[in-house]
This record gives structure tokens, C-alpha cells and sequence, in this order.
């Protein structure tokens, strides 16, 4: 029939791997686009933990807020000048972060 060799074997004059060869070339192939798969899922588990977490400390933000509001009504004739610019402070951030994404089209330095 034909001669083989350890990684390939010939039939009618064509070198066709055997099923190891194909595997290890196929591994081989395929390890650049494992390492970005991996890559891009550190970077979004990067944003998921703090996006989790925020998430939690809002919802408890709000809760204490609504029974806050139930229990001593709005606080407009309680709050100072300083207590206004606090609250105004994570309103100021997230307006700069959505700017600076926007004004960079989305684009990462």
C-alpha cells in the first residue's frame, strides 16, 4: 500500500497528517484565539466585579432614600449649601466620564 512515518502518512503521492499531527496543527492554530478570548474576558470580569458591587451600594442607597423620604418627608428645608454640592458629586462624575468617553468616541488611551 503506501509507506507511513510517524506524524504523517502518504496516500497516491499526497502527505496527509495523521490524526495526532492534525490535532497538535489544529492546537496550534487555535491558541492565538484562545489567548484573546481569554484576554477580553479579564477585561470584562475586570468591569463586572465593581459593576456588581456598585449596583449593590446603589440599591441600598435607594432603599434608605425611599424610607428616609417616607419617614421625614423631603429634605430641601434640612439641607445645607455643603449637603447640596455632596449630593451633586456623583451626578459631576458620571457627567465627566460620559463626556470623556463621547469626546473620544470610545476610544481607550
Amino acid at each position: 500500500m503506501a509507506d507511513y512515518t510517524l506524524a504523517t502518512r502518504r496516500l497516491r503521492g499526497d502527505t496527509i497528517p495523521n490524526q495526532d499531527e492534525a490535532e497538535k496543527i489544529e492546537k496550534m492554530a487555535n491558541q492565538p484565539k484562545a489567548q484573546a478570548n481569554e484576554q477580553a474576558r479579564q477585561a470584562w470580569r475586570s468591569w463586572v466585579i465593581p459593576a456588581v458591587g456598585s449596583a449593590a451600594f446603589f440599591s441600598s442607597m435607594l432603599i434608605n432614600g425611599f424610607k428616609n423620604y417616607r419617614t421625614y418627608g423631603f429634605p430641601a428645608h434640612t439641607f445645607t449649601r455643603s449637603d447640596w454640592i455632596l449630593l451633586a458629586l456623583p451626578v459631576v462624575v458620571v457627567a465627566v466620564a460620559l463626556s470623556d468617553i463621547v469626546l473620544n468616541n470610545g476610544d481607550a488611551e
